[in-house]
């Protein structure tokens, strides 16, 4: 027999239970367009060039736009503005499929049609990020996130394997169907939810001063300033090495579009970071810019060792390793902006970590891995992004970080158990 969720647990708010569903139905329309966007470039063009370009181009939003979508989100309606992201999305998605079945599919309707489902993300992810802290509470604020991000890698894990099958037998622009029908459920799901997702908060002056505002108080941040940039480094790495793995898989591994060992390359990335989020009771009461330190220390290791192996299966445990770490990493940067910033400040300062990290490091290091492959080889693109990682980590835990206790305090442990 299924056991009540106790009154005070995240599980037992409706509310919670809306915006957690509305956020995993999306992520699997969003993991198998992941995984079918480069196989689709890559199997129009057989360009390991192109293929990052892809990548870069669907990061490349949040440099241009998460600024001001940070201070809109901060000004109006969060609800309204992340409905109507998802609407948008669902017709722009659509546009892919439409076109191969005319027989009009291009590489640059591909990549255009990444760019802007990404741009129109950016402005539903500047309100999400200040709606989580309003609907459950800064000290629920960790379990919250651990929540989300451990049941969105459980399909990441089954859904690249599915897809690498799939695509198999199915064109992948048709798959851009999938995703299109996820973000109308996300919509109506968020349109339901009865709680505000506004806390109190005073509106005056220009979105410019908000932006400049949110970036004056981001800067003047010592800890979320370093951890910041490590947050970009590793989201340059990352993007190094995903933009690069079919072509590694091709090239080096010799795994090739139907091989369903292509989607096991992908699952054992999201298996890894499945792991991470569920060992979120076994590290919460460390500090999360300590567990962001550590775990980044270990992408650095694994990703200068990931370009030399020429057997698969190293290149799995390796990736494994790589998912788990990147994902303690990841989500603690976070939780720890979320924990140290204001209500009034949470949608533009979480969007302006997010624009360096998203829309910076990712775009560049996908960049930088398809120019070095395409020149060299994209064992050698992958490395150059664990090199960019390794300098920033060793800076960071030169910084200010080393000063935040390992630890958190009792009182601080206590309430996020009770989450």
């Amino acid at each position: 027999m299924l056991r009540r969720p106790a009154p005070d647990s995240l599980w037992a708010d409706a509310n919670w239970r809306r915006y957690w569903l509305s956020r995993v139905i999306s992520y699997i329309g969003g993991t198998i367009t992941y995984v079918a966007a480069p196989i689709l470039v890559y199997s129009l063009t057989h360009s390991a060039l192109l293929t990052g370009v892809t990548t870069a181009t669907e990061g490349l939003p949040y440099l241009l736009f998460g600024l001001y979508a940070g201070a809109i989100a901060d000004r109006i309606d969060r609800r309204r503005m992340m409905v109507s992201s998802d609407f948008i999305n669902a017709f722009v998605l659509a546009t892919v499929p439409i076109a191969e079945m005319m027989g009009r599919l291009t590489v640059v309707h591909v990549i255009l049609v990444g760019f802007v489902s990404m741009s129109v993300w950016v402005f539903y992810d500047a309100a999400n990020f200040g709606a989580v802290p309003t609907l459950v509470g800064k000290s629920r604020i960790s379990a919250a996130n651990s929540a989300v991000w451990g049941s969105t890698q459980v399909f990441d894990v089954v859904m690249p394997g599915l897809v690498g099958v799939v695509v198999a037998f199915i064109y992948p622009a048709t798959l851009y169907w999938v995703n299109a029908f996820t973000f109308l459920a996300s919509a109506f799901l968020v349109r339901s939810i009865t709680a505000s997702l506004n806390g109190a908060r005073e509106v005056s002056g220009s979105v410019r001063d908000d932006v400049f505002t949110g970036v004056k108080w981001l800067w003047s941040h010592p800890s979320l300033r370093t951890l910041t940039l490590v947050g970009t480094a590793t989201s340059f790495a990352m993007s190094a090495l995903m933009g690069q793995l079919v072509p590694f898989a091709d090239q080096h591994l010799g795994i090739h579009q139907g091989d369903p060992r292509l989607g096991a390359l992908f699952a054992v990335f999201s298996f890894g970071g499945l792991f991470g989020t569920l060992s979120h009771p076994y590290v919460k009461k460390y500090s999360p810019a300590r567990i962001s330190l550590v775990a980044t220390s270990v992408e650095v290791v694994v990703l200068l060792l990931i370009p030399w192996p020429t057997n698969w299966l190293v290149t799995c445990v390796l990736t494994f390793i790589f998912g788990f770490a990147n994902i303690l990493a990841v989500v603690n940067v976070i939780n720890f902006r979320q924990e140290e910033t204001p209500e009034e400040l949470q949608s533009r300062i979480n969007t302006s970590g997010r624009m360096l990290s998203w829309g910076g490091g990712g775009p560049i290091g996908a960049l930088t891995g398809g120019i070095v492959a395409h020149y060299y080889s994209p064992a050698v693109g992958v490395f150059v992004g664990a090199l960019v990682l390794a300098v920033s980590t060793i800076l960071a835990w030169n910084s200010s970080l080393r000063l935040i206790p390992a630890q958190r305090s009792e009182a601080t442990a206590e309430a996020l158990g009770a989450a």
